[in-house]
């Protein structure tokens, strides 16, 4: 074994050739696969998928790759502009598990004032207002209701009503905006 002796050497002033070369050729070898491997990452045949609605979809061309994986920030419109009329009127939905949060949506397009109220399965009230001619009740539950069948009630005291009923139900809050 070739030893070399170097005055003033911290480590004691004796060095191994072939450990020096080794471990250069060690150095330069781990620093060419490092080199390698962030080329390979960052090639043009790399894929990024993005989630749009319920579909996942490649950057790259833009092909379709799946359908229906998840369906995030889902919200269920469980009544559908319902017409009201005459001095009384209601719509009825029901909650399923999993969707507390609540929109509801009363439009009066007729020419008297409309109450709202909205009930939950016991008859206790949960929102209640009134609407005046060309207005419309939109508004958000404050908290997640519980499942079950709760009711949007609609009433005037002078000419026949006219307008919709419209009712969303989400998982989140935020789906209702």
């Amino acid at each position: 074994m070739n030893r070399k002796f170097i005055p003033n050497n911290p480590i004691g002033g004796i060095i191994l050739k072939k450990s020096i070369k080794g471990t250069i050729a060690a150095a330069l070898l781990l620093s060419s696969l490092s080199i390698g491997s962030s080329a390979m990452a960052s090639s043009p045949d790399t894929v990024v998928s993005h989630v749009t609605g319920n579909k996942v979809q490649d950057l790259v061309d833009s092909e379709k790759i799946s359908e229906n994986v998840f369906t995030p920030m889902e919200v269920k419109k469980l009544v559908n502009n319902k017409k009201v009329k005459g001095t009384q009127g209601s719509a009825t939905f029901d909650i399923p598990s999993g969707y507390g949060w609540v929109k509801v949506y009363v439009k009066n397009e007729g020419t008297t004032d409309i109450t709202v109220s909205v009930t939950d399965p016991s008859g206790s009230q949960l929102m209640y207002d009134t609407i005046k001619p060309g207005g419309a009740f939109d508004e958000i539950s404050s908290s997640a209701w519980g499942t079950g069948k709760h009711t949007v009630g609609v009433s005037t005291s002078g000419d026949d009503m006219a307008g919709y009923i419209a009712v969303k139900v989400a998982q989140h809050e935020n789906e209702l905006q």
